[in-house]
């Protein structure tokens, strides 16, 4: 009877963690993509044959309501016009900041290192990462957000004697007056 109730829990925490790494949407605000990028550093150095740029000291990117900050960002563009970046934070985390689409709501991470690519659209956050959206917290060694499908993966950290781990907080919805799990006053 033991066995049977603990294969049905760990079962049932397996999908729980699988619907979140694998369902859980973070689609960034759309019209963000179509307004100007603003970037103000302490240093910048252009290096124009290698498509490169070097913002160095109190690095602060917005675009609409995107907000990043860094110790430095390289960014870099491809023969396609497509733009890829590199955030590192050496004094103290990348963090960035954006609304979602069509919700009052915000997503936000941070993490040792940002990287961003425009092809794939991906960005990952290495090194003591976090991502937060609402209630909603993961924490792992390396955060994977794929804009596309809007989905995202966590991995733990490889620690001696075997994997790291990866840790998430799931707040549960309050339930209408009906214990439907809806907010109260929400509609059908």
């Amino acid at each position: 009877m033991k066995r049977a109730a603990s294969r049905t829990l760990r079962l049932g925490l397996g999908a729980l963690m699988l619907g979140l790494l694998l369902a859980a949407p973070v689609q960034a605000e759309r019209a963000d993509r179509s307004k100007p990028v603003n970037i103000e550093s302490d240093t910048l150095k252009v290096d124009d044959a290698q498509k490169l740029a070097i913002y160095e000291g109190n690095v602060v990117l917005t675009q609409g309501t995107l907000l990043l900050t860094a110790d430095r960002l390289d960014v870099r563009q491809d023969e396609r016009g497509f733009t890829s970046g590199e955030a590192h934070g050496l004094s103290k985390p990348v963090y960035f900041r954006q609304k979602q689409e069509a919700r009052d709501q915000y997503v936000e991470g941070t993490g040792k290192r940002l990287e961003y690519d425009a092809v794939t659209d991906t960005v990952k956050l290495f090194g003591n990462a976090r991502l937060k959206r609402g209630d909603e917290e993961v924490r792992g060694n390396l955060i994977i957000y794929d804009a596309k499908t809007e989905t995202y993966r966590a991995l733990g950290a490889e620690q001696a004697g075997g994997p790291g781990r990866v840790r998430a907080v799931i707040k549960p919805k309050p339930k209408d007056a009906a214990g439907n799990g809806k907010p109260a006053g929400a509609r059908p």
